[in-house]
């Protein structure tokens, strides 16, 4: 009888083996078919394109500027250290050595891949925002938000896809006297830092700490890393970490989790002063509060945020009246010449290669219902 049980258990176990590599194998081909696809649909779209749609390196906006200098090798030695070295740190490590590690990998690695570039690689932030605090000067802060909307037609690209909350940033700053490049790294950096332990802080409250150590160093190391010293990774580090905020709240008594969910509830508004793109983020906060049954933290976080969005309405910037604009603007330029379709399947493409084929196959293997309804809700949005 025991022989017979422990052939049954091999063989089932041999049965869930074999099912995991099919599901690896499906997983990988369909993260590289939908980039194939992606590929071959845009470069026949620049075919028939009357304007510039600055997609050189179809499916991503720019082009291909390959630099193989010393600095880029030294960005691969980087990665070769952190892929031996986070994963054995990481599966032994308590919960503040995991954050640490993931931290410091976080901004290791994004500070060597923006090496690359060499100064031209710091500069993003301050090209995009930092170069039109002028704009509050000659108008004072309540003048500048005030007449924030009106100015959109005639404001840099970026002015126009944005709400004001990042040049008023880097106004501050620059009043402050700390305005510059290593300013601009830290906001970077920080934002990329924070996104990556927020994530760990929801898969801790969600599916546990072995979850959370498993995550680490794909977090760390996901092909997004390249993106990160952009403004956006900020932007998207303060959304994250309300999001975090909100998720940890669902978990605890209602006193401490109405404080945690007000620091998730402002962190969330700040993102939105910064840009539009991370509302959707609220879905998945819907849907973890659902799944707990715990819809008060949820609650109080959006008054947290509304309350955030009410201080430059103060001055006469509209949130709402800003996204408006903003759609306004988008529909009068790019998007007279950009098919809609296709840009459906581009951005899924380059979400697909944000986050690489480590992530595609790790979707075939959720188990913790609330992940899966996490995870669907993001993929949802």
């Amino acid at each position: 009888m025991t022989t017979a049980t422990a052939t049954r258990r091999a063989g089932a176990g041999g049965g869930d083996q074999n099912g995991g590599t099919g599901r690896t194998r499906v997983a990988l081909l369909a993260w590289l078919a939908l980039l194939v696809v992606a590929r071959l649909w845009g470069l026949a779209v620049l075919h028939r394109a009357t304007a510039n749609l600055y997609l050189g390196a179809i499916p991503l906006y720019g082009r291909w500027d390959p630099l193989l200098t010393s600095r880029a090798w030294a960005a691969l030695a980087a990665g070769v250290v952190l892929w031996l070295v986070l994963p054995r740190w990481c599966a032994k490590a308590a919960w503040r050595g995991l954050v640490l590690a993931t931290v410091l990998g976080a901004v290791l690695w994004s500070g060597a891949l923006t090496a690359i570039d060499g100064n031209a690689g710091w500069h993003s932030i301050h090209d995009d925002y930092g170069q039109h605090v002028d704009r509050v000067d000659q108008h004072g802060l309540g003048g500048f938000l005030a007449g924030y909307v009106d100015a959109q037609p005639s404001a840099p690209t970026h002015l126009q896809a944005h709400p004001p909350g990042m040049v008023v940033l880097e106004w501050v700053a620059d009043r402050a006297g700390i305005a510059g490049k290593e300013f601009d790294a830290v906001l970077a950096f920080g934002g990329a830092a924070g996104a990556a332990v927020a994530v760990l802080v929801i898969l801790r409250s969600l599916a546990g700490m072995g979850a959370a150590r498993r995550a680490a160093p794909f977090l760390v190391l996901a092909p997004a890393a390249v993106w990160h010293a952009n403004a956006v990774v900020f932007c998207g580090g303060l959304a994250r970490g309300g999001g975090a905020a909100v998720v940890a709240a669902t978990a605890r008594r209602a006193r401490d989790g109405d404080r945690t969910a007000v620091l998730g509830g402002v962190l969330f508004g700040l993102a939105l002063l910064c840009t539009y793109g991370v509302t959707l983020l609220v879905v998945p906060m819907v849907v973890v509060s659902w799944h707990r049954r715990r819809l008060r933290p949820f609650l109080v976080a959006g008054a947290a945020s509304v309350a955030v969005l009410v201080v430059p309405a103060l001055w006469g910037f509209s949130w709402i009246a800003g996204l408006r604009a903003t759609r306004e603007q988008y529909a009068l330029n790019l998007a007279t010449v950009r098919p809609y379709s296709y840009f459906l399947v581009g951005n899924l493409a380059v979400f697909a290669l944000a986050v690489g084929p480590a992530t595609a196959v790790a979707l075939t293997r959720l188990r913790e219902p609330a992940l899966r309804l996490l995870v669907g809700a993001g993929l949802g949005v």
